[in-house]
């Protein structure tokens, strides 16, 4: 009996420490490959937080949430809490009480929830873009920015700084070129490159919603 209560006991100890503090077993593979997933360490993470005298967060999302990271580095895949610094243009991941931001050119696909994130490789600045739809020949994307601009206050005459986030959604096409989704219905099926057959099927789409191009995207 003491002998399998040592058995046990070691079992338990060597899953214990096979996992990292979030509860899986693979920050490790950020350590051991620290140089090619990281660009630099935020030393100053109240910087990242806010800018001083301007309201409103640089952030796409109010918590940081686990994520799932799939590298461009074959096996070299791993989960931590991350976030989107719109404002800097940046994926930032915190590893126990360090946050890090992440070199671009490392990940191939980054899932934070629902959303997915990809590096651009388009002709657009932004570093990241997130995915939308992912159709034979053509994807849909949305880009983020984020702006100081000066908001007036509820005291007339006065004015603050505040960083907005804004977003657009644009065709994503496989030379990497950048089309902003055009308001004309006949223009959308030119670009999708639509027989006569399917201009008939979609044409009852109402496709001033980028959830319903996205519908048609995916069914081609």
């Amino acid at each position: 009996m003491k002998n399998l209560f040592i058995l046990l006991s070691l079992f338990v100890f060597s899953i214990t420490n096979g996992q990292d503090r979030y509860g899986n077993a693979q920050n490790s593979v950020f350590d051991n490959n620290m140089e090619f997933f990281s660009m630099a360490k935020v030393k100053n993470k109240t910087n990242t937080n806010f800018i001083q005298g301007v309201e409103g967060t640089i952030y796409l999302n109010k918590q940081w949430n686990k994520c799932q990271l799939y590298s461009s580095k074959e096996n070299s895949n791993f989960s931590a809490p991350c976030n989107y610094n719109v404002y800097a243009d940046q994926f930032e991941i915190k590893i126990e009480n360090d946050q890090y931001i992440l070199r671009p050119e490392s990940m191939a696909l980054i899932r934070m929830g629902r959303q997915m994130f990809k590096p651009s490789n388009s002709s657009t600045d932004n570093s990241y873009f997130e995915l939308l739809a992912d159709g034979k020949t053509v994807k849909i994307v949305r880009l983020y920015n984020a702006k100081i601009m000066a908001v007036q206050t509820h005291t007339l005459g006065l004015y603050e700084q505040k960083l907005v986030i804004n977003n657009v959604d644009y065709f994503l096409m496989n030379d990497g070129e950048l089309i902003k989704i055009p308001s004309s219905k006949s223009k959308i099926f030119d670009i999708l490159n639509l027989t006569d057959e399917q201009r008939k099927v979609f044409k009852k789409y109402n496709l001033r919603k980028t959830d319903n191009i996205i519908d048609m995207v995916e069914s081609l």
